[in-house]
């Protein structure tokens, strides 16, 4: 149960910062400061993508033993990754937030 809980925490967090990084990606801004800000945004949701996917792809072609092969048991990677997620989320609702006001 707790290994699927790991990998939808990954998952999540993959789709999340997919599409900030995108957001980012095409931004367009009058002031450079935004541009900069946008562009360094869109590096970061870019590896917290990479790194959600590749490490939820391993959990989730490993099955049940996977944390006993690896470092850890599950219980640790959901907490470890827990505010990588929260911050990929927030970051998602305030994008979202900002278009519904346009």
């Amino acid at each position: 149960m707790l290994t699927y809980l790991v990998i939808s925490q990954y998952a999540l967090t993959a789709v999340s910062s997919g599409f900030n990084a995108g957001y980012f990606l095409i931004y367009r801004s009058q002031e450079r400061k935004y541009c900069a800000g946008a562009a360094v945004l869109a590096v970061l949701n870019l590896a917290l993508f990479i790194e959600s996917s590749y490490f939820g792809a391993f959990a989730l072609l490993q099955g049940e033993v996977w944390a006993y092969r690896f470092f850890f048991e599950p219980e640790h990677w959901f907490l470890a990754h827990l505010f990588l997620c929260l911050s990929s989320l927030l970051i998602t609702i305030l994008i979202l937030r900002q278009l519904r006001r346009r």
